[in-house]
């Protein structure tokens, strides 16, 4: 039996090669969305999912849902409408993954993130509004307080980088309700967190309504928060209205007459 040629061995050698490069290609384009979820989920630990994910990878749409956990009896609350993204190949080549996110109630407008491969971190200019009965989905204390109207994220960009972070951010809790009083709504609250991390500053103000939340601290190493703030009822605010906001007020901290001490780390 004639052996083969050292030319025929390389020439099958070749072409071997390329029937697995090009499957490698096909299955890298043709990656499932579903990957995307999972990749989300091992990060955040099951806290953040992508829920009936379709398309691919790099071009896909998902419900994102906020959960306390990874088992299908936790708690979970998802946006009304899909969240879609697209994932630009090329810039891999450079070690770069940058990703669009796009969402027709939730984001104001296209939100650019860049990861790159020496750890760095960046999220472009974005405005989120999410309802925030979703926060419920998040565990304690918020599936306690269930809370009801519109929070919004807004920041003009964010970087972290091993360990350490630098952007502004500014939260806002509108129509803010809770289940635990008939007082409706009880507030208009802002947060925000300015400064590089570790040492990120918090302040906490009540823009408007009948319950007031003040407070200040900070965030340090290892993502620990230390605050220290108040919540009482308003001065003038009808003794009716104290009374239902008894409840909501005595859950969220220690009493101190008619107010709860906010306290968080040391």
């Amino acid at each position: 039996m004639a052996r083969p040629t050292t030319a025929g061995s390389r020439g099958w050698a070749v072409a071997a090669a390329g029937g697995v490069l090009a499957v490698l290609v096909t299955v890298a384009v043709l990656a499932p969305a579903q990957w995307a979820d999972h990749a989300v989920q091992t990060f955040t630990g099951g806290r953040v999912e992508l829920a009936g994910a379709t398309g691919t990878i790099w071009n896909g749409s998902a419900t994102l849902v906020l959960a306390t956990g990874q088992d299908r009896g936790d708690a979970r609350a998802g946006l009304p409408d899909p969240l879609s993204w697209s994932l630009s190949p090329w810039p891999l080549l450079s070690g770069t993954l940058q990703l669009t996110l796009r969402h027709p109630s939730a984001l104001a407008a296209p939100v650019r993130v860049n990861a790159y491969a020496d750890g760095r971190l960046q999220v472009g200019p974005a405005t989120l509004r999410l309802p925030a009965a979703m926060l419920a989905g998040l565990g304690a204390p918020w599936n306690t307080v269930r809370p009801g109207g519109i929070v919004s994220l807004h920041t003009d960009g964010l970087e972290l980088a091993r360990g350490h972070g630098r952007g502004n951010l500014t939260v806002e809790w509108e129509y803010a309700s809770s289940a635990l009083t008939p007082v409706a709504p009880i507030g208009h609250y802002r947060l925000q967190a300015s400064g590089e991390y570790p040492g990120t500053r918090l302040e906490l103000q009540t823009i408007a309504g009948p319950l007031e939340l003040t407070g200040s601290g900070t965030i340090i190493e290892g993502g620990h928060l230390r605050f220290h703030g108040i919540a009482r009822p308003l001065a003038d605010a009808d003794p009716a209205t104290k009374t239902q906001l008894t409840g909501l007020i005595s859950l969220l901290g220690r009493r101190e007459g008619d107010a709860a001490i906010l306290s968080f780390g040391s």
